[in-house]
């Protein structure tokens, strides 16, 4: 999963910079910006889906031990972007 994450963020930035090349206009200058917003969000984002995954997979094999860390983890970073956005 962190592989595929790493791997199609970096297409996606690799494409917003081949649009570079292209004449600006509104439409590639859009594109262009939700290319990198979106890479960006993946490289975020892949690290806590496989946390999730992770945690559901060990949770379904019945190592609980491991599944509550993995859901602590998960409630600890919950904590902390919710906090970040009260300050």
């Amino acid at each position: 999963m962190l592989r595929t994450g790493a791997i199609t963020s970096g297409c996606m930035f690799v494409t917003s910079l081949a649009l570079e090349l292209l004449p600006r206009d509104e439409a590639v200058h859009v594109a262009i910006d939700l290319l990198r917003k979106g890479a960006a969000s993946m490289l975020l984002v892949t690290p806590v889906a496989r946390l999730v995954m992770a945690g559901t997979l060990l949770g379904l094999r019945g190592e609980w031990r491991y599944a509550a860390i993995a859901a602590g983890v998960i409630g600890l970073l919950a904590l902390a972007v919710g906090a970040g956005f009260q300050a």
